[in-house]
């Protein structure tokens, strides 16, 4: 029987837990406990792995997870004599393009490496968009079978990101079309939020990214105005039966 949440994503899941989004979501499901595997800057793969790993060593867990943006991609390149995070769980990886962590960096690697690494990535990035798409697909539906085969529960939905949203209307992507996938991964948790009137973040660590203006549609919101949110994620969860 489920007993506990655990909740993972990026820096949208984060700020959900720094206001206990994740407590009160896991005591209006009725299960005992709530932890956060949430890092600011994850990439999709980051989720899945560390998902996965987790629920290696735990049982009857429901996760729920906030996916992220489908151009994030990391590298192995911490140092673990100088690592600050979960070396257990996190390992070497880390997305230099989003994550400022440059002191745990190899010093073998440099600032220009990651510079010319995000210039090769973005090289592919535009033209292969349905691919990482069908890519992403796939570790979700293994994912999603590895969990149930032993007896964990999964929910997942899209936080931000608009840049697949016309291609999943295409065949491939049917398999998206899960219950455990919100909307097959067309609704958008924070356009949403914003549409219900569910305040920014206070932070403008959180509002600006370096690259310019973060459009208000996909801000974080509040660290604590999850009241929204978690009536949906009930309401979701409960007609989908995705606890039984």
């Amino acid at each position: 029987m489920i007993d506990s949440l655990v909740i993972n994503g990026c820096s949208y899941m984060e700020v959900y837990a720094q206001g206990q989004g994740h407590i009160d979501l896991a005591q209006r499901l009725g299960l005992a406990s709530a932890q956060s595997l949430a890092m600011g800057g994850s990439a999709n793969s980051r989720i899945i792995r560390t998902t996965l790993k987790h629920s290696y060593k735990n049982t009857n867990v429901f996760y729920v997870l906030g996916l992220t943006f489908l151009s994030r991609e990391e590298i192995p390149i911490l140092n673990p004599l100088y690592h600050k995070i979960d070396w257990d769980m996190e390992g070497r990886w880390t997305n230099p393009q989003n994550q400022m962590m440059e002191q745990y960096w190899q010093t073998e690697w440099s600032q220009q490496d990651t510079k010319r690494w995000v210039e090769l990535k973005l090289k592919t990035d535009f033209y292969s968009i349905p691919d990482r798409l069908e890519h992403l697909q796939y570790m979700l539906l293994a994912m999603i079978h590895s969990l149930h085969a032993r007896g964990h529960k999964v929910l997942i939905y899209q936080q931000a990101d608009p840049i697949y949203q016309s291609y999943l209307e295409e065949s491939r992507f049917e398999f998206l079309k899960l219950p455990e996938i919100i909307g097959g991964l067309t609704w958008q948790a924070i356009p949403w939020q914003d549409q219900q009137g569910v305040p920014v973040n206070d932070s403008s660590d959180y509002v600006t990214n370096p690259y310019g203006e973060t459009p208000r549609y996909m801000q974080h919101r509040k660290a604590g105005a999850h009241e929204r949110l978690n009536e949906f994620l009930t309401n979701y969860i409960k007609d989908h039966k995705i606890l039984q």
